[in-house]
């Protein structure tokens, strides 16, 4: 039996057992990515434009870095790329340890799928794979999942930026109470047009037809 802090046995569950519903959200995310990409629609466009990550530590620059690979987003927050690595490190056994072999993999100008691949090739530790993917569903959920029986829970990091929400951004907002997604009402609101006044149709008399006849032959 592990207590809290300790490194997990042999025989303790890993992080696939720990959280093998977000590995395998990680690992579709990974598939409709590379899917969206392979279309020559889009492979044409222009990669974004990296977010800025001046100021980062070391180890979460690397971090940082990992995620835009895994992900196939550059633009990612610095500022949510930190809260999931703070709630890696308390959810995910050993990870202070697996960051830095996962982050060796590292290649200038790497695609998420040859990332992932190093990452399953390295056979003597599964758990590279298995980190790789719990990025990826942190990212696309928004979400860090927890563990009932090591005493963690699921510690959500983001709601609007969770990547699962650009991949449908073109056909629905981030659903909230409102109808047009968080914080709507920060924005300029739509310009005022007022219809010119339209002046009402006259409208005809009803026909008649036939004579009317006075009422006295109408009593007869």
């Amino acid at each position: 039996m592990n207590h809290p802090g300790s490194e997990p046995s042999a025989a303790s569950p890993s992080i696939s057992r720990i959280s093998r519903r977000h590995a395998l959200i990680g690992l579709a995310a990974l598939l409709a990515q590379a899917g969206f990409w392979s279309n020559p629609l889009f492979a044409a466009m222009p990669a974004p434009a990296s977010a800025p990550a001046a100021g980062l530590a070391p180890g979460s620059m690397l971090f940082y870095t990992l995620s835009q690979t895994i992900t196939g987003h550059r633009d990612l927050s610095v500022g949510t790329a930190a809260r999931i690595e703070q709630a890696m490190r308390t959810n995910v056994p050993g990870f202070a340890d697996h960051l830095p072999r996962l982050g060796a993999l590292l290649v200038t100008g790497q695609e998420a799928k040859t990332l992932l691949a190093a990452a399953t090739a390295t056979a003597a530790d599964e758990r590279l794979r298995e980190l790789a993917l719990a990025i990826v569903a942190a990212w696309y959920t928004g979400t860090v999942a927890g563990n009932a029986a090591q005493g963690t829970q699921s510690i959500v990091v983001a709601y609007a930026e969770a990547l699962m929400y650009r991949t449908v951004a073109d056909g629905q907002v981030v659903p909230t109470y409102c109808n047009y997604g968080p914080l709507w009402w920060l924005k300029a609101p739509p310009a005022v047009r007022v219809a010119a006044p339209v002046a009402p149709k006259p409208v005809p008399a009803p026909a008649t037809t036939g004579t009317p006849e006075p009422k006295g032959k109408q009593a007869k």
